[in-house]
């Protein structure tokens, strides 16, 4: 990468402005990856990744719980991964937050499960487990957040600045 930047920044004087903001970015990058390469950095990315099974678990369970919520017995393992495609596809959906277009695919691939009886109860129960109870548990976490950490809580200001 280095190499490419230089032999482009002898073309002009604007392109070696933003070589050098290139340089500064490439750099950056390899100080983050040698210290990822380290035991902190591995211990690290091993928390990260624990923590991520918890912040995606309702994405990712919603689909068997309003499946049991109907009172129907599916493979758990199966439906863990139909719902991970689920979600995977609509990282891709061209709607904001994925409006219209969550629902319709949610029904579209737990049909093989849910009859057509049930199909919009079921996605009703899908979209609340995924969305309002995410949000009303969230709002009540930040609420606790902020009612029991900033308020009474004062900070003093000095003069210079510290």
């Amino acid at each position: 990468m280095h190499w490419l930047a230089t032999r482009l920044e002898h073309r002009s004087r604007r392109v070696a402005a933003r070589i050098e903001q290139l340089r500064g970015g490439i750099d950056r990058a390899h100080e983050c990856m040698v210290a990822f390469g380290s035991p902190k950095g591995w211990l690290a990315l091993f928390w990260a990744v624990i923590l991520s099974g918890p912040s995606h678990a309702n994405k990712l369970l919603a689909g068997y719980a309003a499946l049991r919520a109907l009172g129907i017995h599916a493979n758990f393992v199966d439906i863990l991964l139909l719902q991970t495609f689920i979600t995977f596809l609509l990282y891709f959906a061209p709607t904001p937050g994925s409006a219209g277009l969550a629902e319709f695919l949610s029904a579209a691939v737990m049909q093989i499960y849910v009859g057509p009886a049930q199909l919009p109860s079921y996605t009703l129960i899908w979209r609340l487990i995924n969305s309002y109870a995410t949000v009303a548990v969230g709002s009540l976490l930040f609420w606790y957040w902020i009612r029991s950490g900033l308020v009474g809580a004062e900070e003093t200001v000095s003069d210079d600045g510290s």
